[in-house]
């Protein structure tokens, strides 16, 4: 699986990502990334006319999917 965002050196790491880099860190594709937001488990903002993902958001849902595997 990819790692959540690093950045070349001192640049802050993104704080929110499109749907693409979010399919991209978690290693899925980008219509899973539509089917799990239509869903409800990956919540998502519209900002302006772009819909954007919280890298947040993105680790707690793979928290949350490494404990049930648990």
């Amino acid at each position: 699986m990819a790692e959540l965002p690093n950045t070349p050196g001192d640049a802050p790491a993104p704080m929110l990502v499109d749907r693409r880099e979010a399919a991209r860190l978690l290693g899925v594709s980008p219509g899973t990334i539509d089917n799990l937001r239509n869903a409800g488990e990956l919540p998502s903002l519209k900002l302006m006319s772009r819909r954007l993902f919280d890298v947040a958001d993105l680790r707690r849902f793979i928290d949350a999917r490494k404990a049930v595997a648990e």
